[in-house]
């Protein structure tokens, strides 16, 4: 129906338009103009409505622009030829048009089909390895416990099981990646309230703890920043996937720093590192699903800064990836503070009796 009226309106509009200028231009400018109408509405609308759109533009040109004026008569019989002519345009137009908005639909739903199988061969291509290779060893060390037991030494048999368990985080972290990108894909609502950033980074550091082993990681968070309104469990992931970058691209025994201001309306946090950095060009690539750049042997699916931004971007902030001049990757947050923070009631004294 608002095609409809849509096209309707158009015709009112042209109307309206030209009539001041029926004393200055000739008949077939005023039919140019509604075919020009004519192929606006084509391009936004249905077949109907632009068929619609045509008869109604030819009759309003026969009533008003046609001598005589404001008459469905006609004085020559040369305009009859013309608004013969004027209609088959205009019909064959609005038939043209249409038909060019369903070969762009048909060649967008093709694209989208082709970019899907990429997509899916990229996730096969890069998860297949990043599960094959930690179950290839949970099993090969799993087998060798069983077939074998009675020929390790303790400190050999205990050195398999760290390696099953190693393995088995690395795989629950694959897992846990594809779970949440597909989760946050299909628009998951966000369990937010207000936490303390301190806390959240905390908690993740806590999960990171043997990854981190060996590293200094200093933490400038200014204990007045303000509450933020967010999902504490997507926001934990987010530092937790960036540090274990961090951790996983650089040397061992580098630093790591995390940093947080106030600005304006938004709490903004940087964690920098004394890495390599990322290659000219891959600063915004690096937010890609299943982009990797240069890896130094380091496995993933190239998902957890995805997730990152995908995660921040539901929160309505903004992430970004820069070199620092002095060497070394800084990640930079930003996510908005969400309001005014709840205040925090004092309890009323107890009286003794």
């Amino acid at each position: 129906m608002a095609e409809y009226l849509l096209s309707l309106a158009v015709v009112v509009g042209c109307t309206a338009v030209f009539l001041p200028l029926r004393s200055h231009l000739t008949p077939e400018t005023f039919a140019m103009l509604y075919l020009l109408g004519v192929i606006a509405v084509s391009m936004r609308c249905r077949r109907r409505a632009a068929v619609l759109n045509a008869l109604l533009s030819v009759t309003a040109f026969y009533y008003f622009f046609v001598p005589v004026h404001d008459s469905f008569a006609v004085e020559d019989s040369n305009y009859v030829i013309t608004l013969i002519a004027m209609l088959f345009v205009a019909l064959v137009i609005s038939t043209l048009t249409f038909k060019v908005r369903a070969q762009a639909a048909d060649a967008i739903k093709a694209e989208i089909a082709i970019q899907t199988e990429r997509t899916r061969s990229a996730l096969l291509s890069g998860i297949s390895h990043d599960i094959k290779t930690p179950l290839a060893s949970i099993y090969g060390a799993a087998t060798s416990l069983l077939e074998e037991k009675d020929r390790f030494a303790p400190s050999e048999r205990r050195e398999l099981l760290q390696s099953i368990a190693d393995e088995a985080e690395r795989l629950n972290r694959v897992v846990t990646n594809l779970l949440e990108m597909t989760r946050l894909d299909a628009g998951a609502q966000l369990k937010r309230d207000w936490y303390p950033l301190e806390e959240i980074v905390g908690a993740a550091l806590t999960r990171l703890e043997t990854v981190l082993r060996g590293r200094t990681v200093t933490t400038k968070i200014p204990s007045q920043l303000p509450l933020i309104f967010v999902d504490d469990v997507l926001i934990q992931q987010v530092f937790f996937n960036i540090l274990e970058n961090a951790a996983n691209y650089t040397p061992g025994g580098t630093s790591i720093e995390i940093s947080a201001i106030e600005h304006g309306k938004n709490i903004v946090v940087f964690v920098r590192d004394e890495g390599p950095g990322f290659a000219p060009g891959d600063e915004d690539r690096v937010f890609e699903k299943f982009f990797r750049g240069k890896t130094g042997g380091v496995r993933g699916a190239g998902l957890g800064l995805a997730i990152c931004r995908a995660i921040v971007q539901r929160h309505e902030g903004t992430i970004s990836a820069s070199n620092q001049r002095e060497g070394g990757a800084v990640l930079t947050i930003e996510l908005p503070i969400g309001g005014a923070p709840p205040q925090v009631q004092a309890m009323p004294e107890a009286s003794i009796t």
